[in-house]
């Protein structure tokens, strides 16, 4: 049975997350639905305004619309928004992308601000693209944000076997908010790839070795 759609999640104060709608309709992959709701939602702050357009932008990349975010986001931007942008500028830019590449290997040397969430996410997105999960790890593994575990845990999957580290981060993520939408499907994704080794392994005759914990 699937689990129970979760509801608007709540801070640490009580208070109703005002972007759960936006959050959730990005999470399980319904990006106009985000969009829809980013361009409607009224929020409380200007930080909360940020971290709604950082939803809103991260929305048009999938769905590969990389000009409205180029066009949108201004050098003026708050970091947050520079970091996506540099994500839209490598997918939008074949002929750039070893030297975009180039340029974040350069910003990663250097003292991160580990606070921007975002940078961390978008510099792990342009590793993975780039075909270099483990310059994605050192960059996710530096942010503390629920968020980030669950590239920790595709980047360290490696087929057939589910190795130990996606059901670490899961714990991690299970203790740190049990009810959150990226919870829910990073267990899902889990219980999947433990699942899918054993089914193949059974039609074609293979027997599986035995999981570590």
């Amino acid at each position: 049975m699937a689990p129970p759609a979760p509801g608007p999640a709540s801070g640490g104060s009580g208070e109703v997350d005002e972007l759960f709608d936006v959050k959730n309709a990005f999470y399980i992959g319904s990006y106009q639905q985000c969009i829809n709701e980013a361009q409607r939602v009224k929020l409380s702050s200007p930080e909360r305004d940020v971290e709604r357009d950082v939803f809103l932008y991260r929305a048009y990349l999938a769905q590969r619309k990389y000009g409205v975010v180029l066009d949108e986001i201004k050098p003026s931007s708050a970091p947050e928004l520079q970091a996506v942008r540099l994500f839209a500028e490598y997918l939008a830019h074949e002929s750039r992308r070893d030297a975009i590449v180039a340029e974040l290997d350069r910003e990663m040397s250097k003292s991160v601000d580990v606070t921007n969430t975002t940078f961390l996410l978008m510099a792990a997105s342009v590793y993975l693209h780039d075909q270099n999960p483990d310059a994605a790890l050192r960059a996710l593994h530096q942010g503390d944000s629920l968020e980030c575990a669950p590239g920790v845990a595709v980047a360290t999957q490696r087929p057939p076997v589910l190795s130990p580290a996606p059901r670490k981060e899961l714990k991690r993520m299970q203790d740190q908010d049990e009810d959150a939408t990226l919870t829910q499907l990073a267990t899902a994704w889990v219980n999947l790839a433990v699942v899918s080794p054993r089914e193949n392994g059974s039609r074609s005759g293979v027997r599986n070795q035995p999981e570590q914990e």
